[in-house]
């Protein structure tokens, strides 16, 4: 049994509204290889997504996975600002809480953006009732990451638990081998090295369009069109590369998160002005 978590940012990777939607399905395939797998895990879901397939959601709930929140929209924190962001969270996740009738616990920022251009959001997700955060990247990356935050769970100043994203490797060349284009594209010996060096509370992280190697192809704008072309490499193989990771893990962060809620010991950051935000390696 993997004591690797299994979460999911459940979201619509489309360029625009003329394409039709493929995450739906992409995702109902993969909670049935879940089951095959005997895994339990959390997802991440888009607020918009609850809004326009409230199904879709309903299923996952179904199936038993935890359900946290992975912002209104699928936009960075800095650019949403404080006001906006406690006002669009609020309504999201009572939306997503009364859809599938349980409490939402956990939230994880698009694109790992709480930086420190946003470290005012984890005192707005305290108040407003989120008993964690898994929304840190500590490492330097070409989008976002906060290479001066603790590796380890850590607790905000406000309390709520922060599960940054495990990471492998020193300094500069520290990457999160277990998610995404990384845990896609990075060499099979690799990959088998992360997840044997897992952290007590590691956990994988994946989109629906990891799953989908015939999504045609195009220019996402976030990562200019050179790097959109690594968006589409190892979807083939990603499934085998999950499910020998995860297989009979039952473990969601809402449970990791409850096990640290009473740790005393636990760091407490605090975030400082000379923190940054750089990004890329090197830089």
């Amino acid at each position: 049994m993997s004591n690797i978590a299994f979460t999911l940012d459940l979201e619509d990777h489309r360029p625009d509204e003329t394409v039709e939607p493929r995450f739906a399905a992409v995702t109902d395939e993969l909670l049935d290889d879940l089951d095959t797998w005997g895994v339990t895990g959390t997802v991440f879901v888009v607020g918009e997504v609850a809004r326009d397939d409230p199904d879709l959601v309903a299923r996952v709930a179904a199936r038993g996975h935890e359900i946290g929140l992975h912002g209104a929209s699928h936009t960075p924190l800095p650019e949403v600002g404080p006001d906006a962001f406690r006002a669009v969270t609020a309504e999201a996740a009572d939306r997503l809480a009364q859809l599938v009738q349980a409490e939402v616990e956990g939230f994880r920022a698009p694109i790992f953006s709480l930086v420190p251009d946003s470290a005012w959001a984890p005192e707005i997700l305290g108040e407003l009732g989120f008993r964690y955060s898994s929304s840190v990247l500590p490492a330097r990356n070409p989008l976002f990451g906060w290479p001066q935050a603790p590796r380890a769970p850590f607790r905000w100043p406000c309390g709520l638990i922060e599960l940054p994203s495990p990471v492998f490797g020193f300094g500069p060349f520290a990457v999160p081998l277990l998610g995404g284009a990384y845990l896609r594209v990075a060499p099979g010996p690799i990959i088998g090295w992360a997840a044997r060096r897992a952290p007590e509370h590691g956990w994988l992280y994946a989109h629906p369009y990891d799953f989908d190697p015939d999504e045609p192809r195009w220019v996402v704008p976030e990562v200019g069109r050179l790097t959109s072309r690594v968006m589409w490499w190892g979807r083939s193989a990603m499934k085998k590369r999950v499910g020998q990771i995860v297989a009979g893990s039952r473990q969601t962060l809402a449970d990791m998160a409850a096990s640290l809620h009473e740790t005393p010991e636990l760091l407490v950051f605090k975030p400082t002005a000379g923190d940054s935000i750089k990004t890329g390696l090197g830089q």
